[in-house]
């Protein structure tokens, strides 16, 4: 469940043996004049019966930092603290004020040797925030995620992920480029490029293909892995068509739209702006690892 400023995603699913995981329903439900957030919530977890169901949310990309930080050589017991001290001039608040998780990235180099963890980092008042807008509105709330981690799990139901593939998600206002092989995030890279801006601003496709070039050169050199050899669009309320003839020109890389159908296995096809706006919270969905943060 992943409430935003314009209503509320849901999204639940079910794991299978054998086969694409089965979308058992997705919704978004927009805000209403006069309602606030928490009461869409409540209104969507009643009319639902989503009361009783263990909940997975995502935070906005605003409200957190991912970063990429040397791991520190101490006993995992002592990890956390470690991290915490040095972290502590990487954020633009108090390390007191803050709340963090942490997750491997792949081995790098010719050694194979783990040098880095991704750390996310959010003001304890932020996720805080989050938790009791759920809780108030009757979620029974097990996790709490990152859009990251969420176009990952999407990432690993494509077919072409496991020979390395670059995942572009865009909001209006911005965007993000997961890189990952065989269901493991290897780079994450947010960006202030939008649909919206790309709508408005088409040249803004140079630069969007010039980020994503600097990224899957990064992949190559730092993790040496066999190049990266597709790239996929989320699905946004627009179009994407002329994005991927654009990018797939200037890259030289096959770049295609994905649709709901090669992420799980659904009833019916839906359209690309309902899509757009449940992709989140099927991503979250489809997580199968237990959470921390």
């Amino acid at each position: 469940m992943v409430p935003c400023t314009e209503g509320t995603a849901t999204a639940t699913v079910r794991q299978v043996k054998h086969g694409k995981p089965v979308l058992e329903n997705c919704g978004f439900y927009p805000l209403v004049p006069g309602q606030d957030i928490e009461d869409n919530v409540r209104h969507v977890i009643r009319t639902q019966g989503l009361g009783k169901a263990h909940c997975t949310t995502v935070l906005e990309m605003g409200d957190y930092q991912l970063l990429l930080v040397e791991a520190p050589e101490v006993p995992p017991s002592e990890l956390r603290a470690a991290i915490r001290w040095r972290i502590r001039d990487l954020i633009d608040f108090h390390i007191d004020d803050a709340v963090l998780d942490v997750f491997d990235t792949p081995a790098s180099g010719a050694r194979g040797v783990q040098e880095h963890l991704y750390v996310v980092v959010s003001r304890s008042a932020t996720v805080k925030e989050r938790v009791e807008l759920l809780q108030n509105a009757g979620a029974t709330l097990e996790v709490i995620d990152i859009p990251e981690l969420a176009l990952r799990n999407i990432a690993a139901q494509v077919e072409q992920e496991a020979t390395g593939l670059a995942l572009l998600f865009f909001e209006a206002e911005r965007g993000l480029i997961t890189l990952t092989r065989d269901a493991t995030l290897y780079l994450a890279r947010s960006m202030d490029i939008g649909y919206q801006q790309l709508l408005e601003s088409p040249q803004l496709v140079d630069r969007l293909a010039l980020e994503l070039q600097r990224s899957m050169d990064y992949y190559d050199r730092h993790f040496q892995q066999a190049p990266v050899s597709s790239i996929a669009i989320c699905p946004f309320p627009r179009l994407a068509a002329p994005l991927c003839e654009q990018l797939e020109q200037q890259v030289g890389i096959p770049v295609r739209a994905i649709a709901l159908e090669d992420i799980v296995d659904v009833r019916e096809p839906a359209p690309a702006d309902h899509v757009a706006h449940c992709l989140i919270a099927i991503g979250a969905a489809l997580r199968t690892e237990a959470a921390e943060l």
